[in-house]
């Protein structure tokens, strides 16, 4: 078996075991996770000049932020859920230029922004991972 599909498998299996038993907190920061990795990857196939791998790695980081965006709650009206669509389409949008542009320092702008968006979201305390909104 080729090394790389084996990793490839225990990759899939390793996040198939920890999506099984994630709280929801624990599963936004995996999305993060997912997205910030496919970019670095859409970056390094840049750099190689592997536009296959640049595409899917793009389309990935693009998929996975447009699902974060489809989990926001915009029935509540709250500003933040507001603000996160408004940034998530945003950086999906951006994406998809600077992958078809081969634009790797846009890319890794984006991934700055996700990874301190990332860090607020990791800092939330345990005792508030399962809080809904109060009416």
């Amino acid at each position: 078996m080729n090394a790389i599909v084996a990793l490839a498998q225990y990759g899939q299996m390793k996040n198939s075991t920890q999506t099984m038993y994630a709280s929801p907190h624990q599963l936004v920061l995996m999305l993060f996770d997912g997205a910030i990795e496919a970019m670095s990857m859409t970056i390094g196939a840049i750099q190689h000049k592997n536009i296959e791998l640049r595409g899917k790695q793009n389309t990935r980081a693009i998929t996975i932020i447009n699902g974060m965006r489809d989990c926001l709650d915009m029935e509540s009206g709250n500003e933040l859920s507001d603000n996160l669509n408004a940034l998530y389409l945003y950086m999906a949008q951006e994406l998809f230029r600077a992958g078809f542009k081969n634009d790797a320092d846009t890319i890794r702008s984006l991934q700055t922004m996700l990874r301190d968006i990332r860090g607020s979201w990791e800092k939330i305390p345990l005792d508030m991972h399962y809080m809904q909104g109060t009416k």
